[in-house]
């Protein structure tokens, strides 16, 4: 991959957010719908996940979001930003801090 600037990465928007609703798309093999808390704001996010976690095991986990991510749609449904995860052999490991931490909060 490019290598990025100090400045480039500092146009990312990455934050806390808690998920405050989840719900499967109707239609779709694996998309979930989320609504995630980022403290001032909510936003919708659709993610391809539903093979590793259901809407229930979704429900309070605090992640780590690009918030100022281009909106894109998916089956008809705005996605206002990205959950970021890992993937490996053994599946999807979302990121999430390894404490509680306020929604919204800037990760540096």
């Amino acid at each position: 991959m490019e290598e990025i600037s100090i400045d480039e990465f500092h146009k990312l928007d990455i934050r806390v957010g808690r998920v405050v609703e989840c719900e499967k798309v109707e239609k779709s093999r694996n998309l979930l719908k989320i609504i995630v808390d980022l403290g001032e704001e909510k936003k919708q996010i659709i993610s391809s996940i539903s093979n590793y976690y259901t809407p229930e095991e979704m429900m309070g986990k605090q992640l780590i979001i690009l918030n100022n991510l281009e909106p894109a749609k998916f089956m008809g449904l705005e996605s206002q930003g990205m959950l970021l995860a890992v993937e490996d052999d053994n599946g999807v490991s979302l990121l999430k801090p390894d404490r509680e931490m306020a929604p919204g909060t800037r990760v540096h």
